[in-house]
Formats: structure tokens, sequence, C-alpha cells
């Protein structure tokens, strides 16, 4: 049986725009956790969710209000299969930050 044995280098994006946007795609079974910041001057409404291998976007937060300089931490752990994709997407463009972090398998 495989473990999660290795880190994911964490990665980041602020979608420049109001479409959904790819912020991983998993090489290996992988187990993460996303963190989103508003950094902009209003309120923003986010969404995070699972696209499996040539499937379609299973929303796990949906249009998810995070006020001004607040932040939502540690959604999941997402548990994902080679070839999956954590997908995000903000109700307006450059005013907020996805972070991901997580392990996989070896």
């Amino acid at each position: 049986m495989a473990a999660f044995d290795t880190a994911i280098t964490p990665v980041s994006s602020a979608p420049a725009n109001t479409s959904k946007a790819t912020l991983f795609t998993a090489s290996a079974d992988s187990s993460v956790l996303v963190d989103v910041a508003n950094i902009g001057t209003g309120e923003v409404a986010v969404r995070v969710g699972i696209t499996p291998s040539g499937g379609s976007v299973h929303w796990k937060m949906f249009d998810y209000v995070i006020p001004v300089a607040n932040s939502y931490v540690g959604l999941g752990p997402l548990v994902l299969q080679s070839g999956d994709a954590v997908t995000v997407r903000t109700d307006t463009a450059d005013d907020a930050v996805f972070s991901l972090t997580g392990v996989e398998t070896s």
C-alpha cells in the first residue's frame, strides 16, 4: 500500500480574471489543503473544487464570501488521484490569493 510520504512544493495563484483556473494538478495520489486570502479592498466570493481527470468540476466551496483583510485557512483535506486538479475561481480579479500545500505518494 502506498503512503503519503512526499511533500508537495507549495503553490499559489491570484487569478487575474473571474474564469476558472487550475491551482494544482496531481502527478500522484495526493492529499492537499487550500487556503484563500482576500487581498482586495472589498469582500470577495471564492470557489474551490476538484476536477477529476477528464471530468467536470465538483465544487467544495461555492461563492464563499471572505471579508476584507481576512482568509479561509485549511479547506480539506482534499484527496486527489493522479491527474485530478484543484480548480479555483473568484468573483473579482486580482483580489484573492489561493495557496495549496500537501503530500503525495512516491
